[in-house]
Formats: structure tokens, C-alpha cells, sequence
């Protein structure tokens, strides 16, 4: 199965999400999959955005003898931000409205992060 029909079979799961996608540590999108109603936000530079934090966070956990970062939540007025660790180097994101079920959002993303690591 590829990527992105993971991608678009979770946006199936989670109604309201807005985008799924997997990002590098490098700062580099790998892929992203967008629902049409998301054109409001600037989904496309939150790509690399995402990268970018998953970057920061994968280097100060390091630094401070943490351990790898295999969790990020980013939570702004309009959308919330979800990544779990794929693989070292590369984190599965989801972006949810604010104010919707974090909980059922995280809960798919996990399926989504285990199906990744069994089927690509």
C-alpha cells in the first residue's frame, strides 16, 4: 500500500482533520495529503514548519540526554498539531480544528504510525 493512500485512509478516519502527512527531522516535508476546505491556512509552509520543530525538538531532547522526541503536540487558536515518531528521522503529522477530540486525532495517528512501520 502506498503512502499517501494511508494518508488519505486516515483523513477518511478523523472527520475534521485537516491534513496528514510525514515529515523529516532534516526540515523537509516527505509527504502531505490536504483536505480542500483546509485552504484557509497556509497548510503548504505548515509542511515546513512541522519539519522544522520535529528538528528542534529530535536535537534538544538529544542535547539534554533525553532520549529520541517521539511526540509533539502544537496547539494553536485555529488548529491543533499532532506528531508521533515513524521512525528516528522522520515523524507522522496530523492537524486537527482547535477544540476537536486530541484523543480519537492521536488515537488514529498511532494506527496510522503502526501501519506505516508494517506496510512501507
Amino acid at each position: 500500500m502506498s503512502l499517501t493512500t494511508i494518508l488519505n485512509n486516515t483523513l477518511d478516519l478523523v472527520r475534521q482533520a485537516k491534513f496528514a502527512g510525514v515529515v523529516g527531522t532534516d526540515g523537509l516535508g516527505i509527504e502531505m495529503v490536504f483536505v480542500d476546505e483546509a485552504a484557509a491556512y497556509d497548510l503548504e509552509l505548515a509542511e515546513i514548519e512541522l519539519a522544522s520543530l520535529a528538528a528542534l525538538a529530535t536535537s534538544a531532547a538529544g542535547r539534554m540526554g533525553a532520549g529520541l522526541a517521539r511526540a509533539l503536540t502544537l496547539e494553536t487558536d485555529a488548529l491543533t498539531f499532532l506528531a508521533l515518531l515513524i521512525a528516528p528521522d522522520y515523524f507522522a503529522v496530523l492537524g486537527v480544528p482547535a477544540g476537536a477530540d486530541a484523543t480519537q486525532a492521536r488515537d488514529v495517528l498511532e494506527q496510522m504510525v503502526e501501519r506505516m512501520r508494517v506496510e512501507l
